[in-house]
């Protein structure tokens, strides 16, 4: 499968579908899923609170072509610690929104590889990989309980972001993103006089690295 019909079924159908073998992707399959990935860009901002950052199509493809391994390495298992790296393609630190946003359009499913492949031992190297990764790019693994190791600013001083961050936040209940105060004043202001019915207990829980 290449990486078109995968951006496709992962999009449409929520479905991975990946060959499972490792092949260099070609530079006809990475042009035409560019076009792809800026219509699927196209639609989802529809559902961006505020105006939502503009299109990084290096950020999207990266991310496209990384979660396309990441899927075909779940399945073969056909790794080790010292060659996981090699068999990556390589995926840039966020500079910005724009690529926190662009990248998160296939990001966003790596919570779901990572609970896919939840038989794989805490210590294996690509679950250690996949965890590594998710708090590299926090936006997209709300819901994971994990301490983001970077973006966060970013993602706070763009309004869409930080609305659509506190959103997900919401929904997942995931109350360890709540350690940043401009993350908790902005979840604390969507939940309004809804955190009741919205989250239950969020106003008791203990918040990490908030002091009183």
């Amino acid at each position: 499968m290449n990486l078109s019909v995968f951006i496709t079924t992962l999009v449409r159908e929520n479905q991975v579908t990946v060959a499972t073998g490792m092949h260099a992707f070609s530079r006809e399959e990475l042009a035409e899923s560019v076009p792809l990935l800026q219509n699927y860009y196209q639609h989802d901002i529809a559902d961006m609170p505020d105006i939502a950052p503009e299109f990084a199509a290096h950020s999207a493809l990266q991310a496209a072509q990384y979660i396309y391994r990441i899927a075909s390495l779940t399945q073969s298992r056909q790794y080790s610690a010292a060659t996981l790296r090699d068999l990556l393609p390589i995926l840039s630190s966020a500079t910005g929104p724009a690529d926190i946003y662009s990248a998160d359009l296939c990001l966003r499913y790596l919570p779901d590889l990572i609970s896919l492949a939840k038989e794989l031992p805490a210590t294996d190297p690509l679950m250690i990989h996949m965890k590594e990764m998710a708090a590299r790019w926090p936006f997209s693994s709300t819901g994971m309980n994990i301490q983001p190791l970077e973006g966060v600013g970013i993602i706070t001083g763009h309004p869409s972001l930080l609305q659509a961050y506190a959103d997900r936040i919401i929904a997942s209940k995931d109350i360890q993103r709540c350690d940043d105060p401009h993350v908790m004043a902005a979840v604390t202001a969507s939940l309004g006089n809804y955190a009741d019915l919205l989250w239950p207990g969020f106003n008791t829980a203990p918040t990490p690295g908030l002091s009183a």
